[in-house]
């Protein structure tokens, strides 16, 4: 994912250390400098099934149909988090610059809502999208047989690496941090008076050093024994740590994270889930994930997990991470709930929409 060059900043890898379970990440073709990302969500509160599906399906095709198609897309269902439950979602990802920004356009999400006609007040639409520079994007896997997230992109690699299971190993797998600290501005606004959301067209971007990740879990492949040891245990303590983050967002820098469903072919729901979403920068991730019990009981969970099963699991653990400078992120948020997203995190302008 790019050269690091001389070092400025030490890795934080003791010496000597050997990860107790294998990893990998994902590398890039060399031709390949930055990744487009976006995810757009229709949220419904108490709208009509019919034009909410017809407005779904008509998304689905702007994304996936045409000469600016992405090379991978995944969807799902908001189950927890920073938006209204049931919201479908899709995730779309790109090397081409020029295909990302024509999909953006071709969307138009006023459009799109205006055109619901009478149905449109109990509808929201929204767009989060950001570029990545590949110097900039950690990605770590706990196995090789399933493709999630930015590893279905074409030409990849996966090689192994030893910059896991240590205090640190995240910051260690991003190749600018042998130069950045990725410290965030000491101004990080958020809006004067809380948005109302609902009614409004809220657009956007980000501050120097945001973060966005998709921490991703996959036990579609687990015997029995190993998938009810998941739903049953892992799980569990897993939703603990993502309910923590959701109580404390001033604390923790939790700013637009969702919890998703993935969604197969027709629509049905897969044994796999992530979490996306915003975070307010990499010290705030760092230190919850390094220090709060609640992330040290599911990285604990994981190792016993791994124990237990040994080289037959199939419980697949990834995670996908991208530092954003100031301006690589747009958010667009068209009569949505005022929990939506990074709405009341960001200051995001505002204006009234036309009923």
């Amino acid at each position: 994912m790019g050269s690091i060059g001389e070092r400025q900043h030490p890795l934080k890898k003791p010496a000597g250390h050997k990860p107790p379970v294998p990893r990998w990440t994902l590398k890039l073709p060399h031709d390949v400098s930055h990744i487009h990302t976006l995810y757009v969500g229709v949220q419904s509160r108490d709208a009509n099934g019919q034009h909410v599906a017809e407005l779904e399906k008509t998304i689905q095709q702007r994304m996936s149909d045409g000469p600016n198609k992405p090379e991978a897309i995944d969807t799902f269902r908001v189950t927890d988090g920073f938006d209204v439950r049931d919201t479908r979602v899709w995730v779309a990802y790109w090397t081409s610059a020029d295909k990302f920004t024509s999909t953006i356009k071709s969307l138009d999400l006023p459009e799109l809502w205006h055109g619901l006609g009478s149905n449109k007040k109990s509808i929201g639409v929204w767009s989060e999208h950001f570029t990545t520079s590949v110097d900039h994007l950690e990605t770590n896997y706990s196995r090789l047989d399933h493709k999630p997230g930015l590893a279905q992109l074409p030409d990849i690699e996966q090689p192994s690496h030893e910059l896991t299971a240590y205090w640190g190993a995240g910051r260690d797998r991003i190749p600018a941090s042998s130069h950045d600290l990725f410290k965030t501005p000491s101004q990080t606004p958020a809006p004067q008076h809380p948005p109302k959301g609902i009614g409004e067209h809220i657009t956007g971007t980000n501050y120097d050093n945001m973060c966005h990740i998709r921490s991703g879990q996959w036990w579609e492949k687990c015997p029995d024994e190993e998938r009810l040891a998941y739903e049953e245990n892992l799980q569990k303590t897993l939703m603990t740590g993502m309910n923590y983050l959701w109580d404390h967002p001033g604390e923790t820098g939790t700013i637009g994270l969702r919890f998703l469903q993935n969604l197969d072919d027709e629509g049905q729901p897969m044994k796999e889930t992530c979490g996306a979403g915003f975070h307010r920068n990499w010290a705030d991730l760092e230190r919850w994930s390094s220090r709060h019990p609640s992330h040290l009981a599911i990285f604990n969970g994981a190792m016993r997990h791994a124990k237990r099963f040994g080289e037959a699991r199939k419980l697949m653990t990834w995670h996908e991470v991208s530092i954003l400078k100031a301006a690589e992120a747009g958010f667009e948020y068209v009569n949505c709930a005022p929990e939506t997203g990074v709405i009341r995190w960001v200051d995001l302008e505002r204006r009234e929409l036309e009923v």
